[in-house]
């Protein structure tokens, strides 16, 4: 269990601690010479079940509070002194609204110095801590009367402490490994260590870990938690860890780094929070306030945009964006402390609810529906009512990013919603029943006001159906949504067009007999096909009676335009196209060349880099120099039903 101390400069923090561990923790000779703790100090207290209480001793002077917030960020349990002569003082009260904003809820209390005073003044200290702690809606306070160079009343609050370690439920270990990096120093013969609170996850000797600063990759060389050498660290303890990496260095790292798994690498400098502005303020949070934002051991300028209202009460939470002047990396729940401009008092302070948050809508009734969904404590009712209310789908990646949830952790809770996963390997979206039902339904919707509108055409294209719809979805998930309407015979296809059932195109016994002609001759077994050109002559009729009834081929969906003058059938076109998907499987990087195509399909060059433009327009193919590559499947580009045409 770690435990932090808090109070007011000079009430017997680093004593008590040192009382309750044996250990100092003013370690710098700044702090020797001047009495009070600068930085984080820390203490160990082994308990004879193998559990361990570990102490971070926090600065109490006012000028030192940003120290206070990176050692109190992950704590178990606060610990509280105030000294029997002074009393509860401005950073007393200071540090246990910091506690609360926070979430650590737990809080023990020591009335310290009492050889100082008499019976009835601790009695008066008492009750002033009592009215505190009651005041922050804490469970009754328990509280401690010590004089720790004595030890007197150590024992008593000593034994407090073991109970509450036992009683503290053990931390899951679910997510990705991330740790606020709060020290930074190399130790002879050993290199590298950097120190702080492990947040999420767990490492083990050799794995590999990233710097957020810059990504730079790191091996995991050596662990010290619990003041002992360890093969695994993970939440909720305070480690030491001994990295190496290229071009790694004291100098490359620095308080506020998070050292991560690099799937947790996504730089953010918006972020959507729960926002709770202290009652010891004297005015309202306004719109665009500048601040300073603590949150993990890092330190950075905010300006608060105020989502609802232009501002927040005292005493009062609401929801708010933070717009950064500096790249974070937070996950939904972080908690965070604001201080105002001059750094001087603590104003605000709340948890993350969305890290990656838009610069436009930000206050859109719509984005404000989203925030109230997320706001909320687990993932899976996160998810749950993100489902119900997004049209579009809810990014799994961006979600898994969001709640540092591994894919597997992702794909259990969407199990157990009983949620739809569509999209492709690299990028899912998960709807809940109604939702997907719902955009079936819209997709069809589109369709048929296509056929209303251009009655003569044979349907309507993917990229069409895409910017129609409202809200925007996806590529990987319209082409799910499509696939499922022609498998079950709610639409039709032709080519890569989709049309109702019911929508009949009269086609003219002329043309059709044209076409079943031009098909050897636009769609050869081998060799390039002919040009329009060509066929017309092949077939023995004028140039402008083909290109006509070419042009009615395409309207319903029985020949592509790849080019001037270029007519293919949609058959031979798509088995080109997987043609073209086999050649970029094969190929080295994925990378082909015209050359490269011609040889495979046995075609001529100049019809190959027609189709490859024509392939590049539809945006199945990227040309890189002179090669190319996939840009999407074929099944994609050019059928919805999955099956092989």
């Amino acid at each position: 269990m770690i435990i932090a101390t808090a109070g007011h400069v000079d009430h017997g923090k680093t004593a008590l601690v040192k009382a309750l561990t044996g250990t100092d923790t003013d370690r710098l000779p700044e702090e020797k010479a001047r009495g009070l703790s600068i930085d984080l100090g820390f203490a160990y207290q082994p308990l004879s079940d193998t559990t361990t209480l570990g102490f971070v001793d926090v600065p109490g002077h006012e000028r030192f509070i940003r120290n206070m917030l990176a050692g109190v960020a992950g704590i178990d349990l606060g610990l509280l002194a105030v000294a029997a002569d002074d009393g509860v003082m401005p950073q007393t009260r200071e540090h246990v609204a910091i506690l609360k904003l926070l979430g650590i809820n737990q809080c023990v209390a020591a009335v310290t110095k009492i050889d100082r005073v008499d019976d009835d003044r601790i009695l008066e200290v008492h009750h002033q801590v009592e009215t505190l702690l009651g005041n922050s809606e804490r469970e009754k306070a328990v509280i401690y009367p010590v004089c720790a160079p004595d030890n007197e009343g150590i024992d008593a609050l000593k034994n407090e402490l073991k109970q509450r370690a036992k009683s503290l439920s053990v931390r899951s270990v679910s997510g990705y490994f991330r740790m606020a990096i709060d020290r930074i120093f190399t130790l002879k013969g050993t290199g590298l260590v950097v120190t702080g609170m492990v947040f999420s996850g767990e490492t083990v000797v050799d794995d590999k870990l990233v710097l957020s600063s810059d990504g730079a990759q790191v091996r995991v060389r050596g662990i010290r938690a619990d003041n002992k050498v360890r093969n695994r660290a993970q939440a909720g303890e305070r480690c030491a860890l001994n990295i190496v990496g290229r071009g790694v260095s004291a100098d490359t790292v620095k308080r506020g780094d998070w050292l991560m798994h690099s799937n947790l690498r996504a730089p953010t400098r918006r972020i959507d929070v729960d926002l709770r502005v202290l009652d010891s303020e004297n005015r309202s949070l306004k719109h665009w306030t500048p601040t300073h934002l603590h949150i993990g051991a890092d330190h950075l300028a905010a300006r608060v945009a105020v989502l609802s209202g232009g501002a927040i009460a005292i005493g009062e939470r609401g929801l708010a964006q933070l717009v950064l002047a500096k790249d974070a990396f937070v996950v939904h729940g972080d908690r965070f402390v604001l201080r105002d401009q001059s750094a001087q008092r603590t104003i605000a302070g709340g948890h993350v609810i969305a890290p990656f948050s838009p610069k436009r809508g930000r206050a859109r009734p719509t984005r404000i529906a989203e925030l109230q969904a997320m706001n909320r404590g687990h993932s899976e009712g996160v998810l749950d009512a993100l489902a119900a209310i997004s049209e579009a789908g809810v990014s799994l990646t961006s979600f898994s990013v969001s709640h540092n949830l591994t894919k597997q952790e992702v794909d259990a809770i969407c199990e157990s919603l009983s949620l739809k996963q569509v999209g492709s390997e690299i990028e899912k979206w998960a709807f809940c029943k109604r939702q997907w039902q719902g955009l079936l339904d819209r997709i069809e919707q589109v369709v048929r006001a296509f056929h209303q509108s251009k009655p003569a055409l044979s349907g309507i294209d993917l990229r069409e159906i895409q910017l129609t719809l409202k809200p925007y979805v996806e590529t990987s998930v319209l082409h799910a949504a499509c696939s499922n309407l022609v498998n079950n015979k709610r639409l039709g296809q032709r080519g890569a067009c989709l049309y109702l059932i019911s929508h009949v195109i009269e086609v003219s016994d002329f043309d059709r007999q044209l076409w079943t002609k031009a098909a050897t001759s636009l769609a050869p077994d081998s060799g390039s096909p002919l040009s329009l050109n060509q066929a017309a002559e092949v077939l023995g009729v004028e140039k402008k009676v083909l290109e006509k009834s070419l042009k009615n081929a395409v309207k319903v969906g029985e020949m592509a335009s790849v080019a001037k003058n270029r007519y293919l059938p949609i058959s031979y076109m798509i088995r080109l196209g997987h043609a073209t998907e086999e050649l970029a499987e094969r190929a080295a990087d994925g990378l082909f060349t015209v050359a490269d195509f011609c040889k495979k399909t046995e075609t001529g060059r100049n019809f190959a880099i027609e189709l490859l433009e024509h392939f590049d327009r539809l945006g199945f193919t990227e040309r890189i120099g002179n090669n190319r590559r996939l840009k999407r499947s074929a099944a994609v580009v050019f059928s919805f039903s999955g099956e092989q045409q």
